[in-house]
């Protein structure tokens, strides 16, 4: 498989047209069918437009790997932590710097958070490790 299939397939997966597409990522749909016939490559920028919208990483489209992992893009990350910040209220960032405030209970979450954390990006590490 190729980048022009592989595409393909994810345009269809979600049911686009390569016009609607193609307003998706602020691309004429004449450019988006130059991709999928293999007559142009994107740059690096529609690239990552690309994965954003469908959710996989460059590598994915780009058929250097076939491991599907969903990615949820880092500006969607940053609005929920954002969010989630700004609901806990300006104190949090202060604890966080300064554990002698926190209750015990908030200090044991945030242990409980912080090595599920660590487990999680050792096994990510070792999953690109085994690529």
């Amino acid at each position: 498989m190729e980048f022009k299939d592989r595409l393909r397939k994810l345009r269809k997966e979600l049911n686009l047209t390569q016009k609607e597409l193609g307003k998706n990522v602020n691309l004429a749909e004449s450019t988006i069918s130059h991709y999928e016939n293999g007559i142009r490559m994107p740059d690096s920028t529609i690239l990552e437009e690309f994965a954003n919208l469908f959710k996989v990483s460059v590598d994915y489209l780009l058929c250097r790997t076939n491991n599907r992992k969903e990615i949820v893009s880092n500006s969607t990350l940053d609005e929920e932590i954002s969010q989630i910040i700004k609901e806990l209220g300006p104190e949090i960032t202060l604890q966080l710097h300064n554990l002698k405030e926190m209750t015990e209970e908030e200090k044991e979450n945030l242990k409980i958070f912080l090595q599920g954390l660590k487990a999680r990006r050792n096994q990510m590490e070792k999953g690109n490790a085994e690529s």
